[in-house]
């Protein structure tokens, strides 16, 4: 999976072709598979495929990217609990969703606030949220014009330095890239993040590694739902799939004894103390 994390891009052009039967039977088994998975907070997703353009036969809405996309012949979308640590569950399981469709080759991109989001009512429980939505299809070979500018104007390409993101003890300290820990670090740092804001820090500390959200200031107000949220979902996913590709033994929790930091919210730690290579 560490491959997979490494090579996934988002892509918002796709070929004018539907999905292969065998393509199409493959994603909906992804989907019922991960529908029963839970995240590290314990929220599991209702997920559900939807051929383009609309959310169901029996009600014929249209999903609508509002330009962003081009060509989708299909969309995977979930429904979750709308409280913090429910959109932390969603990013985590629905990227777990995102690397399993690049595993098969097949495109797909982040969609937080670019769909109609009121053509999911239908399916939505009190108090649930559809927070993100990713088209499915084969990627078009190249690029629109319009992706091009659209990922030029987020930043799409690039990504903060590891030593503004990462820090040992404090906040004041970076971690050095020479750490075991690090190799893993890196797979959240080149991880998708709303609009590529990045607001994901960690502290390690002994074999603990804490995980805290810094609130980018005014950023995305008028959303149902905190989608930076979501970008320490798709974070801590990234560092645990690394994790378990290595075959290290880990623990989530949440550790009452984090180190404290000024204007950011702790999420959650990887208590790895079992494993003597982290050491």
């Amino acid at each position: 999976m560490i491959k997979t994390i490494e090579k996934r891009v988002s892509v918002r052009t796709y070929q004018k072709k539907p999905l292969l039967k065998n393509d199409e039977k493959a994603v909906k088994d992804i989907i019922e598979e991960l529908t029963d998975k839970k995240g590290p907070f314990g929220h599991s997703v209702r997920l559900f495929f939807y051929d383009s353009p609309y959310t169901g036969d029996e009600v014929q809405i249209q999903i609508g990217t509002y330009g962003f996309v081009k060509n989708p012949p299909a969309f995977v979308a979930g429904c979750v609990k709308n409280d913090f640590e429910g959109i932390v569950d969603y990013g985590y399981l629905f990227e777990k969703v995102i690397l399993r469709l690049t595993q098969m080759n097949l495109g797909s991109v982040w969609l937080g606030g670019t769909f109609n989001r009121e053509a999911f009512d239908y399916l939505l429980a009190e108090g649930e949220v559809v927070p993100a939505v990713t088209p499915v299809g084969y990627p078009a070979e190249n690029r629109s014009i319009k992706e091009k500018v659209i990922r030029t104007a987020i930043k799409g390409d690039r990504r903060l330095p590891f030593e503004t993101l990462f820090f040992e003890n404090d906040i004041k300290t970076p971690l050095n890239k020479a750490h075991q820990i690090a190799k893993y670090l890196e797979l959240v740092r080149i991880g998708p993040s709303a609009s590529n804001k990045q607001p994901w820090r960690v502290i390690v500390k002994g074999n603990k590694v804490h995980f805290y959200l810094e609130k980018t200031k005014g950023y995305a107000e008028n959303m149902p739902f905190d989608i930076q949220a979501l970008d320490l979902g798709i974070a801590i996913c990234h560092f645990e799939l690394g994790l378990i590709e290595d075959q290290k033994t880990y623990a989530i929790v949440v550790d009452s004894d984090h180190p404290q930091v000024d204007q950011m919210k702790y999420i959650i730690s990887f208590d790895c103390i079992k494993d003597h290579d982290l050491n």
